[in-house]
C-alpha cells in the first residue's frame, strides 16, 4: 500500500471512554492514517449516524458501553440496506478476553478481536487484517 492509498484509509473510533479514542487516535496517526481520516463516537447510536455519514474503511468498536453494546452496533451495521455499509470490517476492541465475548464476536463474524491495552503493532495488524492490505 503507497502513501495514496494510505491516505484514503478512514477509520472510526467507537469506544464511550474519550480516553481510549484519543489513544487511538494517536496510535492510528502513528501508523500513518491522516487525523482527518480518523472519525469517533462514544456510542451505538452516534455510531450509526458516523457510519452512514463517512461510511468508514474500517471500525474500531469497543463491546462493552452504557445503552447498547458494540454487539448491537454491529448487528444493525450487517442488516444495513446499503451493501457497502453492511459489509464494512468491524474489529472489537475491548478488555473482555472471556468465552461469551469472544464467541459473540465470531458468531457475528467480525474482522479481529483486540484486548486492551493495544500496542501499536497490534492495532496495525488489526486493521491490514480487516482491510486486507500492508500498511507502510
Amino acid at each position: 500500500m503507497n502513501e495514496t492509498e494510505l491516505r484514503r484509509i478512514k477509520v472510526l473510533l467507537v469506544d464511550d471512554e474519550p480516553f481510549i479514542r484519543l489513544t487511538l487516535r494517536q496510535i492510528l496517526m502513528q501508523i500513518g492514517i491522516p487525523p482527518s481520516n480518523l472519525y469517533d463516537a462514544g456510542d451505538v447510536k452516534a455510531a450509526i449516524s458516523e457510519t452512514l455519514r463517512v461510511r468508514p474503511s474500517v471500525v474500531l468498536c469497543d463491546i462493552h458501553m452504557p445503552g447498547e453494546d458494540g454487539f448491537a452496533y454491529v448487528a444493525t451495521l450487517q442488516k444495513a440496506p446499503i451493501p457497502e455499509v453492511a459489509s464494512t470490517p468491524v474489529v472489537m476492541l475491548t478488555s473482555d478476553s472471556g468465552e461469551e465475548a469472544v464467541l459473540t464476536a465470531k458468531g457475528l463474524r467480525v474482522s479481529g478481536y483486540l484486548v486492551k491495552p493495544v500496542s501499536i503493532a497490534a492495532v496495525k495488524k488489526s486493521v491490514e487484517r480487516a482491510l486486507k492490505v500492508t500498511l507502510p
